[in-house]
């Protein structure tokens, strides 16, 4: 199976939580954050069994806030994968306003595989995945679609 064969990502409370409040400690300080889910296909279902906070350098520059996650944490990051037998699927960051996919964003993902999906919170995450301002989008392949919100919950189920 394949990332873009998935109807269903089964994501646990607790990795939601744990999401949650990375995004905020890093958001308390005026910076974007990072965190990766990873997991298991079955089926058409993937499964988060993961979050990482990969080691990433925040920016503030005049143009705005942007991460950086360097090579070596990357390669730490597919060994770990290829050991564990987990797949990169998920990639959530935030935005300091409006939660969007910005030039960066497409340009220099995370997840790279068709049918992954990057989610991108409001406000530094202040309201988590309840903001209604929450984006998401599904990796195609021919670049980043954004998914409407009432699909986005019936593709993203929190267990």
């Amino acid at each position: 199976m394949r990332l873009a064969d998935v109807r269903r990502f089964d994501v646990p409370a607790e990795i939601v939580a744990k999401t949650e409040d990375a995004v905020r400690g890093a958001g308390a300080e005026g910076y974007e954050l990072f965190v990766l889910w990873t997991g298991v296909l079955s089926g058409e279902v993937f499964t988060v069994r993961t979050p990482h906070v990969p080691k990433q350098t925040s920016y503030r520059l005049e143009s705005g806030l942007c991460v950086r996650v360097d090579g070596d944490e990357l390669h730490r990051l597919n060994r770990w994968l290829y050991e564990a037998g987990e797949v990169l699927a998920v990639q959530v960051h935030t935005h300091p306003m409006e939660a969007y996919h910005s030039d960066t964003d497409n340009t220099y993902p995370i997840v790279t595989q068709v049918g992954g999906l990057s989610i991108v919170l409001p406000h530094f995450g202040a309201d988590g995945f309840t903001d209604p301002g929450v984006a998401t989008y599904r990796l195609a392949p021919a670049g980043w679609q954004g998914l409407r919100d009432h699909a986005a919950r019936r593709l993203v189920q929190v267990i």
